[in-house]
C-alpha cells in the first residue's frame, strides 16, 4: 500500500488533470501521466525545502512526512535526497546517498551573515546553486524549484525592532550588506518614516540578488522549468503573530497597542511585497520561470482555515521545548514525531490520535506535514496551468 501522504500527493494531481479534461470537453478517465518527462528534480532553497541535511525535516517527523519538493518530485516519480550534510561545524556532500539533487538547507538565506559567513558557504542559497552549476548541467527534462527570503525578511524585521535598544547599529549593518552608507544615512537621519521605507528599498536589492543569482547558476545554465516560490507573508506565522503581539504589548496595550501591532504588521508585509513584486518583474515574459504565488496562497489558507480542511492555523502542533535568548519559544524536531503527537492529544482538541493532521504549523515557523500538501497543491496547479505537469 502506498503511503498515506503519497497516494494524497497521487490524488491532488488525479483532481487536476480531472478538471483539465473536464474543462476541454474530455471523457470520464482522466490521464494523470505528467505533460512533460520529468527525469531530476534539482532544489534549491532554505528549511522549507530541506530534505535532511541535518538528519531530520523542518517539520512533523514521520516515514510519510514528506516536505512539498518531494511530494511535486513523487508527481514524475522521482526522489529527492540532500546533497548536503551538516558535519557538526560545516557542510559537507552527503556520502550516505548517491544522486542526491536536494540543495536546500534549513537556515539558508539570500544573504547569510551569521556565524561562519563566507562566500563559499552554502547557507547562502546562491551558493547552492553555484554548487550544482560546478559539477553539473542541466537537461531539457530537469525540473528546478527554487524558494528563498523568509529567513532574510526575518533578519530584517528582527534588526528593525532592535533600534530603540541599539541605535539602529543591526538594522544598519544588516541593510549595509545591500545598500549603499549613502543610501542608509540619509535613511535614518530623516526620521521613523524613511527609516521604515529603506527597509522595502533593502529588499527590492534583495530580490535583484536573488534574481542575479537564479539566472547565473540555473537559467545561463541550462536549466528550461524553474519553479521560483515567492516570498510567503510571515507575519501570520505564529512566531511572528507573538513577535506583534510583544510590539502591542510595549505600546501599552488598549487601542495604542492594537494600532501599533496593526503598523507594524502593514509595514513589514509591505517589505515582503517589494520583494516579491521586484522578484516578478525580473522573470516577466521568461517563458522558462513559473513564480508561484506563496504569498497570497499562504494569506488564503490562514484566512479562510475550514476551506483548505485547516482545524487551527494559530498554535503549533510540536510541544515547545525552551526559550530562545529572544523570548520566543523553541522546538525540537528531532523529538517531535507523528507517533509521539498521536500518542498525546492536547486537552480539549478534536480528532483523538489524527489532531495534528489539519494543524497549519509544526513549529512557529514551519508548516505541518498537512501544510506542504496544501504548497505541493499550489505549486501544481501553476505547474499544470504552465503546462509542465
Amino acid at each position: 500500500m502506498k503511503p498515506f501522504l503519497t497516494r494524497i500527493a497521487a490524488a491532488s494531481v488525479a483532481l487536476l488533470g480531472s478538471l483539465l479534461v473536464a474543462g476541454c470537453g474530455g471523457g470520464a478517465t482522466a490521464d494523470t501521466t505528467p505533460a512533460v518527462k520529468i527525469t531530476s528534480v534539482k532544489v534549491f532553497g532554505d528549511s522549507l525545502q530541506d530534505s535532511g541535511t541535518f538528519g531530520y525535516k523542518f517539520t512533523v517527523q514521520g516515514t510519510d512526512s514528506l516536505i512539498y519538493v518531494e511530494r511535486i518530485a513523487a508527481n514524475y516519480g522521482q526522489t529527492l535526497c540532500n546533497f548536503f550534510t551538516f558535519t557538526g561545524t560545516t557542510f559537507a556532500p552527503n556520502t550516505a546517498k548517491t544522486g542526491c539533487t536536494n540543495f536546500a538547507i534549513g537556515g539558508g538565506r539570500i544573504t547569510y551573515t551569521g556565524a561562519g559567513a563566507s562566500a563559499a558557504n552554502p547557507l547562502n542559497i546562491g551558493v547552492q546553486m553555484a554548487t550544482y552549476a560546478s559539477v553539473g548541467a542541466y537537461t531539457s527534462s530537469d525540473l528546478v524549484i527554487i524558494d528563498g527570503g523568509g529567513n532574510d525578511a526575518a533578519d530584517l524585521v528582527g534588526a528593525y525592532l532592535t533600534i530603540p535598544r541599539d541605535s539602529a547599529k543591526a538594522y544598519s549593518a544588516l541593510l549595509g550588506t545591500l545598500l549603499t552608507p549613502t543610501q542608509i544615512g540619509t535613511a535614518l537621519q530623516g526620521g521613523a518614516s524613511t527609516t521604515a521605507q529603506i527597509g522595502a528599498t533593502y529588499m527590492s536589492a534583495l530580490a535583484d540578488k536573488f534574481a542575479a543569482s537564479i539566472k547565473a547558476s540555473v537559467l545561463d545554465k541550462g536549466a528550461t522549468r524553474v519553479v521560483v516560490l515567492n516570498m510567503p507573508d510571515i507575519t501570520f506565522t505564529p512566531r511572528f503573530q507573538t513577535v506583534l503581539d510583544s510590539v502591542a504589548a510595549a505600546s501599552g496595550g488598549g487601542t495604542a497597542g492594537a494600532t501599533a501591532r496593526a503598523q507594524s504588521q502593514a509595514l513589514f508585509q509591505g517589505w515582503i511585497t517589494a520583494f516579491n513584486t521586484q522578484l516578478a518583474s525580473k522573470f516577466s515574459g521568461n517563458d522558462g520561470v513559473v513564480v508561484v504565488d506563496f504569498y497570497k496562497g499562504f494569506q488564503d489558507q490562514v484566512a479562510t482555515p475550514a476551506q483548505f480542511g485547516l482545524t487551527n492555523v494559530k498554535t503549533p502542533a510540536c510541544p515547545i521545548t525552551g526559550v530562545g535568548s529572544d523570548g520566543l519559544p523553541t522546538y525540537t524536531f528531532p523529538t517531535c514525531t507523528a507517533t509521539a503527537l498521536s500518542a498525546a492529544p492536547p486537552t480539549g482538541v478534536s480528532g483523538g490520535a489524527d489532531w495534528w493532521k489539519s494543524y497549519g504549523f509544526a513549529d512557529s515557523f514551519h508548516p505541518t506535514p498537512y501544510g506542504h500538501q496544501l504548497t505541493q497543491q499550489l505549486i501544481a496547479k501553476s505547474l499544470a496551468t504552465k503546462g509542465w505537469l
